[in-house]
């Protein structure tokens, strides 16, 4: 089974990286910081060179002051605009595409940051997932279960060709189970944890791939 922090680091390992939307959600960053479990300050640990960009203006300043990040506040829809010169190993596109009014903009954008041998990761969730169509058999409102600030879902297919129309090659095209491998539940009782990982892990081999949590796509210029 693929897991997306994980797969994420293992692929960045050694590399001149680039983040997109480092941030991971102005309410929830903050915490990830104190759990350790925030994915910007993983890859900083294992890669050559690491930038971050995200929007979000206040929360990149903090990040730069608090802990000397190379990151900056760019729209990733309109990186025409930021004048950074070079090129990256690696693009890291986490948890992103689902909350752009339009990520064909980005995709194009991010041509100019990438050679031959450059990889762009793209994870977002699948609208098909388990969890998902179990809500849905439960009749619950979308409303009360989906992050606000989405805007699309992206399927297996959809993102496939839109990838395809920008000009961009498959090198791998796939579906993430869970965050981490290691993923510590919210009990106090280490049995207990031990316990829901060995069930996760059942459950995820049980059942079909094309319902785990996300799709996990890494793709190339098409040359």
């Amino acid at each position: 089974m693929l897991y997306r922090k994980d797969k994420i680091i293992e692929l960045c390992t050694g590399k001149k990286t680039l983040h997109l939307g480092f941030i991971q959600h102005s309410h929830l960053y903050e915490k990830l910081i104190n759990e350790g479990t925030w994915l910007h300050a993983r890859l900083n640990e294992v890669c050559t060179e690491l930038v971050g960009i995200d929007f979000l203006r206040e929360e990149t300043e903090k990040t730069r002051d608090r802990f000397g990040y190379e990151v900056y506040c760019v729209d990733v829809t309109r990186l025409e605009d930021w004048e950074y010169k070079g090129t990256f190993d690696v693009i890291v596109c986490g948890e992103l595409i689902e909350h752009l009014e339009n990520p064909g903009l980005m995709f194009d954008g991010l041509k100019r940051f990438m050679d031959e041998n450059s990889i762009l990761i793209i994870t977002t969730p699948n609208p098909w997932s388990r969890n998902r169509l179990k809500r849905i058999r439960k009749k619950e409102n979308e409303a009360d279960w989906l992050n606000p600030e989405h805007t699309c879902w992206f399927s297996y297919q959809t993102l496939k060709q839109l990838l395809d129309r920008k000009g961009y090659a498959e090198v791998s095209y796939d579906y993430y189970y869970g965050e981490t491998e290691d993923e510590q539940f919210q009990t106090k009782y280490s049995m207990l944890n031990r316990y829901l990982r060995f069930k996760r892990k059942i459950l995820g081999r049980m059942i079909p791939v094309q319902q785990h949590t996300g799709l996990f796509f890494q793709a190339r210029l098409r040359i």
